[in-house]
């Protein structure tokens, strides 16, 4: 049974019952019922429930009188609003009653749960998006600008020292720096949004332990030794579910959407009357 709703025939079918409530709900603009308000059992209790849900009881009767007079307000005075044409030409109205009829559409495609199988194969589509970033850990000496001594001298030299002498403490030999020296478990995202752009690569591929210099960042020049690497790799499903699950009915979403809304327009003849001097554009959907 699960199988069967997830095909696409099924949700044209439930965009079925959609489009024939459109349809039946045109044909009693001019029909003979047009002045007559049935009450339903929903509405009923819809009045109820919302009055129970913002004054924590039950309406008394007086109360309930009330919320039925102000729903009959309501009722009438938007069918005559509807009638007098107020509807049109409003972009607000217009917009709302747009998201109304998408919204309806998106109910449709979310109510159908993606299986587990559907789930792997979106994120085997493309791996890359749900990535595992890799995450860095290194220390760094700055070197700033100096009078008559350029920064990137005075990386070498103190990388010489460094490599000579392994018990020279590292944070004597640079200048202060607004960052603190050691870097612990940056994520890959966070390396250049701190650093600048090109600093990760001058780093990520060096030997573990080992100073390396000068590399260069949005802030001058570095001495870097990096401590710890742990690379990238594919996600499991289990570590980006709500990620997947989000992409994919979103996706779901619009493409039924375009489908539906691609169906009601090929019930339109559609014309323009293009202005003097313009050029007349190809619209899908548009009669030239």
């Amino acid at each position: 049974m699960k199988s069967i709703l997830k095909e696409p025939l099924v949700h044209f079918l439930g965009l079925g019952a959609i489009l024939f409530g459109i349809g039946l709900a045109r044909g009693d603009a001019t029909g003979p019922s047009t002045n007559r308000i049935a009450l339903s059992t929903g509405v009923i209790e819809r009045l109820v429930e919302g009055f129970r849900m913002t004054w924590q009881r039950p309406p008394t009767e007086s109360e309930f009188r009330g919320l039925m007079t102000e729903y009959l307000r309501e009722e009438v005075l938007y069918r005559e609003a509807l009638e007098m044409g107020l509807d049109r030409e409003d972009q607000i109205i217009r917009r709302r009653m747009r998201q109304k009829l998408e919204f309806l559409t998106a109910d449709l495609v979310e109510s159908i749960e993606p299986s587990e199988e559907e789930l792997q194969a979106y994120l085997d589509e493309d791996p890359d998006r749900y990535r595992q970033e890799y995450t860095i850990s290194f220390t760094q000496i700055y070197f700033g600008e100096q009078a008559g001594r350029d920064p990137e001298a005075r990386a070498v030299a103190a990388l010489s020292e460094l490599n000579a002498n392994r018990s020279v403490d590292p944070q004597t030999l640079g200048d202060p720096f607004l960052l603190p020296a050691a870097q612990r478990d940056l994520p890959e995202r966070a390396v250049p949004a701190t650093f600048g752009a090109g600093f990760a690569e001058q780093i990520t591929d060096q030997p573990l332990g080992e100073w390396h210099g000068p590399v260069t960042s949005a802030f001058g020049v570095h001495l870097v030794r990096v401590d710890a690497f742990e690379p990238g790799r594919a996600s499991e499903i289990d570590e980006v579910r709500d990620a997947v699950y989000r992409d994919l009915t979103g996706e779901r979403t619009r493409n039924v959407e375009e489908q539906f809304f691609q169906r009601l327009l090929a019930q339109y003849k559609v014309t323009v009357d293009w202005p003097e001097g313009m050029e007349p554009v190809d619209v899908p959907g548009v009669i030239r």
